[in-house]
């Protein structure tokens, strides 16, 4: 059975933004899906507060994976991008290598988002390079395996992306709404607090 790979972001009981969703509505869309397909949970940007919902998710057998913007790993650095700017600072909380290593032990997967959530699209080669290699090898420094996949900030890539994603030793990448071969150019179904889990069912189907 062909597994669908879901893209989720931060989670929160209170936090109305469109990036997070309640913890219950996540396991209502993720219990739903597997009745279709396997699913994967993977959640960009390595928030702390999408930690709640592992326990549950681990419970029913989904594999969960991270996708880490390493320039936020140290400290656990609120995610300062400028989308995101105003935000509450505790939403916007990251998870520090430490609570990585420990997600990692209990069998987590992780994968890179780039260093520092950049528009990988609109950077020069140099900095491009920078982003794709320098988060590679500090995942896995920091975490002793190999970092073979990568979520494009964003969703956002072309062939030139994709041609130094390659070049610098992932084996899959994932935007959002392709629906191809390339391993470069995979597909996630990214949900969100105003998707229902029957418009998350039909969203797979789109």
């Amino acid at each position: 059975m062909r597994e669908a790979v879901l893209c989720y972001h931060a989670v929160s009981p209170t936090w109305e933004h469109r990036l997070s969703i309640h913890p219950d509505l996540l396991l209502r869309q993720v219990r739903l899906l597997r009745r279709a397909r396997r699913v994967r949970a993977t959640f960009d940007d390595a928030f702390r507060s999408a930690a709640m919902v592992f326990p549950a998710l681990e419970r029913i057998g989904v594999p969960i994976q991270i996708f880490v913007c390493t320039g936020y790993a140290s400290e656990g650095a609120p995610l300062t991008i400028p989308e995101l700017a105003g935000d509450d600072p505790d939403e916007l909380a990251t998870l520090t290598w430490d609570e990585l290593r420990a997600h990692q032990e209990r069998g987590v997967f992780f994968g890179s988002h780039g260093v520092s959530h950049d528009h990988l699209t609109r950077l020069g080669d140099d900095e491009l390079r920078r982003e794709l290699t320098e988060s590679k090898q500090r995942l896995e420094h920091e975490l002793g395996r190999p970092c073979l996949e990568l979520a494009y900030p964003y969703g956002e890539h072309d062939v030139r992306v994709r041609r130094f994603v390659r070049a610098a030793g992932y084996e899959r990448a994932y935007g959002l709404y392709e629906d191809r071969d390339d391993p470069y150019a995979l597909r996630r179904l990214d949900l969100y607090r105003r998707h229902s889990p029957v418009r998350a069912l039909l969203r797979l189907y789109a």
